[in-house]
C-alpha cells in the first residue's frame, strides 16, 4: 500500500511548529521518519508522540531487551512491517539475539526464549489480539517484575499497539534503506 498521507518536511510545517523537528533532529541526530513526518500532519500531536516515545525508550528501568521483545511481538501480530524492521535493529543493539528475532513466532516453544521472555511476550500478544490479558499471564509479570516495571510494560505495548495503528492505516511506508540488520 503506498502512502495515504505525504510526508512532511521540515519546511511544511508553519514557522511555530518548526521546533518539534529541530528539537527531533537534536535529540535523535538524525532526521524524522516517515512515521513522524506523516504525524507532522497534527504537529501538536507529534511534539507529544515523541516525547512519549523517548520517555518509554530511554526513560525507564524496563530491560531494553523485554521491552524490544514485546514490541517486536506487536509489530509481527499486526503485520506493521515498518515497526517491525526499525524495532528488529533496536532489538539487536540492545542485546536480543539474531536466533531469537528469528524464532519470534514460535517464542512460546521455542528454547532461544526463557521463562521471563516468554511471559512479556505472552502478554504483548494477548494484550495486541485480545486487549484483556488472562490472570495467568498478567501473574507471570509479577513473578520477575515489579509494579513500576509492569506498567513500563503496558505502556510500551499500548503506545506501540497505537504506533501500529497509525502505521498500517496510513500505509506509513519504509525509509530507503531501511532493512532488518
Amino acid at each position: 500500500m503506498a502512502a495515504r498521507l505525504p510526508y512532511l518536511t521540515r519546511n511544511d510545517l508553519a514557522e511555530t511548529d518548526r521546533d518539534v523537528w529541530d528539537a527531533f533532529v537534536k535529540s535523535r541526530g538524525a532526521e524524522p521518519g516517515h512515521i513522524h513526518r506523516t504525524v507532522a500532519h497534527a504537529p501538536n500531536l507529534l511534539r507529544r508522540f515523541v516525547a512519549l516515545a523517548d520517555e518509554l525508550r530511554n526513560g525507564t528501568r524496563l530491560d531494553p531487551k523485554l521491552r524490544e521483545l514485546a514490541l517486536m511481538t506487536v509489530g509481527r501480530l499486526t503485520g506493521a512491517e515498518y515497526e517491525f524492521v526499525h524495532h528488529w535493529n533496536i532489538a539487536l543493539r540492545v542485546g536480543v539475539r539474531r536466533d531469537q528475532l528469528e524464532q519470534l513466532a514460535d517464542y512460546a516453544a521455542s528454547p532461544a526464549f526463557n521463562a521471563e521472555e516468554r511471559a512479556v511476550m505472552r502478554y504483548a500478544e494477548e494484550a495486541t489480539r485480545n486487549v484483556a490479558v488472562s490472570e495467568t499471564t498478567f501473574d507471570a509479570l509479577r513473578g520477575f517484575l515489579d509494579h513500576q516495571r509492569i506498567m513500563e510494560l503496558v505502556m510500551n505495548v499500548a503506545f506501540y499497539n497505537a504506533v501500529v495503528r497509525i502505521l498500517v492505516p496510513c500505509g506509513v511506508e519504509l525509509e530507503a534503506g531501511a532493512t532488518k540488520g
